[in-house]
């Protein structure tokens, strides 16, 4: 779990993190002073017993390999009853729902640079959840929408073209799914339909996986925003908005335990 830039964010959120590794009280020691000081609860589960209690070991690997009994990675929402209210966890182990991206889902709130435009039919503010990514990170790219009185934009069900925020075709990127509101059904009296519809304010969500492959220290991320709107007087004709986001690559700590205390 990535939670480097993101503590405070989590904390202020009020949620108390911690961190449950198969690793030793040693590594995790080593680990924490290597990247000056941890500032959550790291916990030490030697024998995979709340590992295994939660279901998690990976067991797809060889016994005699490094994989085999490492826990798949993920994060869990735990409410003060101790009840699991949410859980973020990506079928490749490489790949991680970071800190910022688990807390737009869970609270709605953070962001990264934003984008903001005065389309002829709404205001546009678009951003990516965080301007600095690493590897195999799982993020959100965003797109709020504020709609004038009495325009409406719509929404997937109808013969109208919906809104959706797609990203363009690259080689290092995967493209997961489009999250939106539950719409609103606008009765049109004047042609007797009734459609689905976005009134006022709405987000718009596209989640974005960065390929654990990528070897460069920025990516540009090109993205489309399709809509179509109409108002008590106007329909107007579908439209595109070309929207661009940098992001900065960081670097994998890939330094491993002093040998001294490895498993």
């Amino acid at each position: 779990m990535e939670l480097e830039g993101s503590f405070a964010g989590l904390t202020e959120a009020g949620l108390g993190v911690v961190a449950i590794s198969y690793d030793s009280v040693a590594i995790l020691r080593s680990f924490s002073e290597r990247h000056g000081g941890i500032r959550f609860t790291m916990l030490s589960d030697p024998e995979s017993e709340i590992i295994d209690a939660f279901g998690i070991r990976n067991t797809d690997h060889a016994e005699d390999s490094m994989g085999y009994g490492v826990p798949y990675p993920g994060t869990y929402i735990v409410d003060a009853n101790g009840i699991v209210v949410e859980k973020f966890f990506a079928p490749d182990y490489r790949e991680r729902f970071t800190a910022d991206t688990i807390l737009l889902k869970t609270f709605g709130i953070g962001g990264g640079t934003r984008l903001e435009a005065e389309l002829p039919q709404f205001k546009l503010t678009a951003y990516p959840i965080q301007d600095a990514v690493r590897r195999g990170n799982r993020i959100v790219l965003v797109a709020d929408i504020e709609l004038p009185p009495r325009m409406h934009l719509y929404a997937a069900g109808s013969d109208y073209v919906p809104v959706d925020l797609k990203i363009s075709g690259h080689a290092s990127l995967s493209q997961g799914e489009l999250v939106v509101p539950e719409p609103e059904i606008l009765y049109l009296d004047v042609i007797d339909e009734r459609v689905p519809v976005y009134l006022d304010t709405v987000r718009i969500q596209r989640e974005v996986t960065l390929s654990a492959e990528f070897t460069e220290s920025a990516i540009d991320i090109a993205s489309v925003l399709s809509y179509q709107t109409c108002d008590d007087e106007i329909c107007y004709v579908p439209a595109e908005f070309p929207l661009n986001f940098k992001l900065d690559v960081l670097p994998l700590d890939g330094i491993r335990a002093p040998e001294d205390i490895r498993h």
